[in-house]
């Protein structure tokens, strides 16, 4: 069982869904780069799972789709590669709009993970300003959301924060599972840490 993922978020998932009943074994990442490279979701595709792998680039493999996402077309989306209504896992890290298109979608997977920006303390809520065509290389590498940013999101779309990985990612848990799980013990979050180029204060906005 090969973790194609930055920082064994994968294994971290599959001990998830040992606790979970998959649904239909189905997942979404994007962007997904070639498909494999730090792929959150290749492993369980391995395994026999379905999925769409999404990526706004050009260096892709031969089963991912080449698609800019946007908060405006995130759904249209799903639609058009036939997500089903229900599934199990949604990865999203795009570099910059998460946590907008994650605030648009009208799906609901039992699990999420999604990257986070780390340069921000844990009582600070700030979100990177949306632009459609967010570009990481040329945006002065300002990306996503604070830790609490994406926490609130997360509850108000009927998760619980699970997991936070290596200054990376959040992993966010459907409430109906709460009773399996431990809610992430944010006293052992030691934040701020510094990644990219720090937080670029001026491309976020105060939520």
């Amino acid at each position: 069982m090969k973790d194609y993922s930055q920082h064994g978020e994968s294994k971290i998932l599959y001990d998830i869904f040992q606790k979970i009943k998959p649904i239909n074994k189905f997942a979404v990442e994007f962007g997904a780069s070639d498909g494999q490279w730090l792929s959150n979701i290749k492993m369980f595709l391995d395994l026999g799972w379905d999925g769409l792998q999404m990526e706004g680039s050009n260096n892709l493999g031969n089963n991912v789709k080449k698609e800019f996402i946007t908060k405006e077309n995130i759904n249209k989306l799903f639609e058009k590669y036939q997500v089903p209504e229900e599934f199990d896992l949604l990865s999203i890290d795009i570099d910059g709009n998460d946590y907008w298109v994650w605030k648009e979608l009208e799906y609901f997977p039992s699990v999420v993970i999604i990257e986070y920006n780390s340069n921000f303390s844990l009582d600070e809520s700030y979100v990177i300003k949306y632009k459609p065509n967010h570009d990481f290389e040329k945006d002065n590498k300002s990306y996503s959301a604070s830790l609490l940013a994406l926490k609130s999101l997360g509850e108000s779309k009927g998760y619980f924060l699970s997991h936070e990985i290596r200054y990376c990612n959040l992993i966010f848990i459907k409430n109906e599972y709460k009773n399996l799980f431990s809610e992430l013990d944010l006293s052992k979050v030691k934040l701020p840490f510094r990644h990219h180029n720090g937080k670029n204060i001026d491309d976020f906005v105060k939520i």
